[in-house]
């Protein structure tokens, strides 16, 4: 392995922490059920929609193990296993903290949700595969205890400060699992197919725009749970932003 190949995973980690501590929600020490309840809803849009990404990345790559192991690990367990599928463990999270599973199918993404999947679609559909693999598993690194930890700090704060139980909150403690499994693995085959400079850097690249989308998806969930004024009295939930609004 070169030089240049071999300090890839350091930039990635460093991108990735750089990205985890200017997040908004990282930077709160209060929530509420209510602002919770948003989190949720607006997060099981990107739960659904990343696993058509991944799809997007077997469809670009020419190797079959490669494929095998996403279709594997990213496709089948995680969202065609009825037991292990992430939306069906978000929709439990949802119910302990008071939503139905209506309220969680039927949420419009916002504006900036919105542009963060036309990033991502891009980055796995029209690039390389190499550059998709690397936009999908540096999301992934951000639940690594280097690299911001995500998915044990939601689980840590949402237990303290809502109540909720470890199953309850079984959706993050499963990321904080699978992630370590599934990211360490996508970016061993990173590293042993981007075998060149410019491969590296075309995946450094992609990594850092799909982090750039993360950043503006979660940032644009935090808005709309801590600004937003008005509360629907249906479901004692905030109103979804209006055209031009957030």
């Amino acid at each position: 392995m070169s030089v240049v190949v071999g300090n890839m995973r350091k930039r990635l980690d460093e991108l990735t922490l750089e990205t985890m501590s200017s997040l908004k929600w990282m930077q709160e020490s209060r929530v509420t059920r209510e602002q919770a309840q948003i989190f949720t809803r607006h997060f099981g849009l990107f739960t659904r929609h990343s696993r058509q990404c991944w799809a997007n990345v077997v469809g670009n790559c020419p190797i079959i193990k490669v494929r095998q192991f996403i279709v594997s690990e990213n496709l089948y367990e995680e969202e065609a296993n009825e037991e292990t599928s992430h939306f069906n463990v978000l929709i439990k999270m949802g119910e302990a903290l008071g939503l139905t599973q209506e309220q969680i199918f039927n949420v419009d993404p916002l504006h900036t949700t919105t542009v963060a999947f036309l990033a991502w679609e891009t980055l796995t559909k029209n690039r390389s595969w190499i550059e998709a693999i690397a936009a999908k598993l540096i999301l992934e690194r951000s639940n690594e205890p280097h690299c911001g930890n995500m998915s044990a700090w939601f689980a840590q704060s949402w237990s303290k400060q809502l109540g909720l139980s470890a199953e309850d909150l079984e959706f993050f403690h499963l990321h904080v699992e699978a992630d370590a499994i599934h990211g360490e693995m996508s970016l061993q085959i990173l590293e042993q197919y981007a075998d060149t400079p410019d491969k590296v850097e075309a995946a450094v690249n992609a990594a850092a725009q799909s982090l750039g989308a993360w950043k503006v998806m979660l940032d644009g969930i935090h808005t709309e749970a801590y600004h937003k004024k008005g509360l629907d009295g249906g479901d004692s939930l905030p109103k979804m932003a209006k055209a031009g609004g957030k």
